[in-house]
């Protein structure tokens, strides 16, 4: 995403990335500290993050959703729509996970928290052709269940896939398949439909894999 707002502002027509991200801020606080960058990124107009999709922690989903929106909220970017998203797998968060002064306090029925694949859906439409940035770092159900729901809708408006995920070749047909990383495994069926859909109908698609960066002792 940067890499096309660098390339647009040497051309002397600096275009602002319009950004939809899928996340699943909670359990860990990579995605928290991923919305946090975007949120600081959007302030200073280096891009416009349009929505924030949550995803993930079964019956947890509703709460992550609230936890989002408190981050946003608390940074100025009230104008940012939240998605409450795929429920995915239950699981049992940990005490401090939601511990963001406010979350409690924003409203279950907050008109700000929405439907997420209804959200998916408008961003999709009012985007220009090839205009919109989908980055996933968490499971890949909301967006397999946007393509299925309108696949040339999504060919016609996203320019570019970016996934927190991996791909290996299969030893048999040679294509391009799912690994196993952590976001691929919450649906390997999704992942499998996303990773098929952008190289069948040439999406731009970047992925990051857990072996981007040296094993890290934690």
């Amino acid at each position: 995403i940067m890499r096309e707002w660098w390339k647009s502002w040497r051309l002397g027509a600096r275009r602002v990335p319009r950004v939809v991200m899928v996340s699943d801020p909670g359990p860990d606080p990579d995605d928290v500290k991923a919305l946090l960058i975007s949120s600081v990124l959007h302030r200073a107009g280096s891009l416009q993050l349009v929505a924030v999709i949550v995803n993930g922690g079964g019956s947890q989903v509703s709460m992550r959703a609230k936890l989002a929106r408190r981050i946003l909220d608390s940074l100025g970017l009230h104008d940012v729509q939240v998605g409450r998203g795929s429920a995915g797998k239950e699981y049992a968060p940990q005490p401090h996970e939601y511990q963001l002064p406010g979350t409690d306090s924003v409203a279950a029925d907050d008109g700000r928290i929405e439907d997420g694949q209804d959200l998916f859906q408008r961003c999709l439409l009012e985007a220009d052709r090839r205009s919109l940035f989908v980055v996933c770092i968490s499971s890949l159900r909301d967006f397999a269940d946007q393509i299925r729901a309108d696949p040339e809708l999504v060919v016609a408006k996203v320019q570019e896939v970016a996934i927190m995920g991996g791909l290996q070749r299969d030893d048999v047909t040679g294509s391009w398949v799912p690994d196993t990383a952590v976001n691929n495994n919450f649906d390997m069926a999704a992942a499998e439909e996303c990773y098929r859909f952008c190289f069948e109908r040439d999406v731009p698609m970047a992925v990051v894999s857990r072996l981007a960066v040296p094993m890290l002792p934690m």
